[in-house]
């Protein structure tokens, strides 16, 4: 949250200005000056403010690792984390993946969109408390050893050569052998950093794990990590578009990303587009109304006070979200 109005003391002092975050330096001061917030007072930070507070933050962790070879995991915890599950939280989530979806510093928007959606698979699927936490966590730290990549190759404008990406690869390694040796994290941290290339039939990378290797962890954040890549604009490449990038997901889901995790996770967005317009392949256009969650891409759609089960009528699916 940030604060709208500046706050003086009893002497007439400002001693938190308006618009500043209410995080753990103002909240102390005002404390010291034994100044009370009212509700009227706060007000929820826009998401882009909030995204771009985060990679703010976590250019400085990229900063740590790639010169002082260490990961600043405290800064992550109380700087990132509440960050990001601030932004879970949020009603409006179509609106959050567009903003993940920009090209603009994509290495960073990638890592923050992979923690925040791992996150929402993992409240799909159950977790909660110390479980949810370290998933968390997990999706942040998930390309943490992209940092000792080099930046000529983190950050070039077009496809990578096959050397190039060879080393690429390498930041599971990289990111597995860092946070294994970071206090404050533990193992299962480390394992996701290894394992979020490797697929459901062994085609992955780097060591050609099959999902019965895996951790759950892993499994999880290789769902977010494809997802967000796919819906994700880059110097080379257009997005897909957002209800095919879904359907593309599904295919996946029996064979390269475990079937449960993907499906719970396609259940979560569609649930999010209930209400939502959409353009069928039949030229109609209808709205979103109740989603399945056997087949969440075949939901019943309203079209003029009529209803269609997309999941009974094969003959038309949907074509795009408006």
């Amino acid at each position: 949250m940030r604060i709208n109005k500046n706050m003086y003391n009893e002497f007439g002092a400002l001693i938190v200005p308006a618009n500043a975050l209410l995080n753990r330096k103002s909240v102390r001061r005002l404390y010291q000056h034994r100044i009370l917030l009212q509700e009227e007072d706060v007000e929820n930070l826009p998401i882009l403010h909030l995204l771009n507070s985060a990679i703010v933050e976590l250019k400085e962790v990229f900063h740590n690792v790639r010169h002082f070879n260490s990961i600043p995991t405290t800064d992550i915890r109380n700087n990132l984390v509440p960050i990001i599950i601030e932004m879970s939280n949020h009603m409006n989530l179509k609106q959050v993946f567009s903003h993940f979806g920009e090209n603009d510093e994509y290495t960073y928007r990638h890592i923050i969109g992979v923690a925040l959606i791992s996150r929402l698979i993992g409240k799909a699927k159950g977790y909660d408390g110390e479980e949810l936490l370290n998933l968390t966590i997990a999706g942040f730290l998930h390309d943490i050893g992209k940092a000792k990549i080099s930046e000529a190759i983190l950050n070039k404008p077009g496809k990578l050569t096959l050397e190039e990406f060879q080393e690429m690869r390498k930041h599971t390694v990289y990111g597995f052998d860092m946070i294994k040796q970071t206090p404050g994290l533990n193992y299962r941290h480390a394992l996701v950093a290894l394992e979020h290339h490797e697929r459901e039939d062994g085609s992955g990378y780097p060591h050609g794990k099959r999902g019965c290797q895996m951790d759950p962890f892993s499994k999880i954040v290789a769902v977010a990590d494809v997802f967000h890549a796919m819906i994700s604009k880059r110097v080379y490449k257009e997005p897909i578009p957002f209800y095919h990038v879904l359907l593309e997901m599904s295919r996946s889901a029996y064979g390269l990303l475990e079937p449960d995790t993907t499906l719970c996770f396609l259940k979560r967005i569609m649930d999010m587009l209930i209400g939502s317009d959409v353009r069928l392949s039949n030229g109609q256009q209808g709205r979103i109304v109740m989603v399945c969650g056997n087949e969440p891409l075949s939901p019943l759609i309203k079209v003029k006070g009529q209803y269609m089960d997309l999941s009974r009528d094969r003959s038309v699916q949907i074509e795009q979200i408006v």
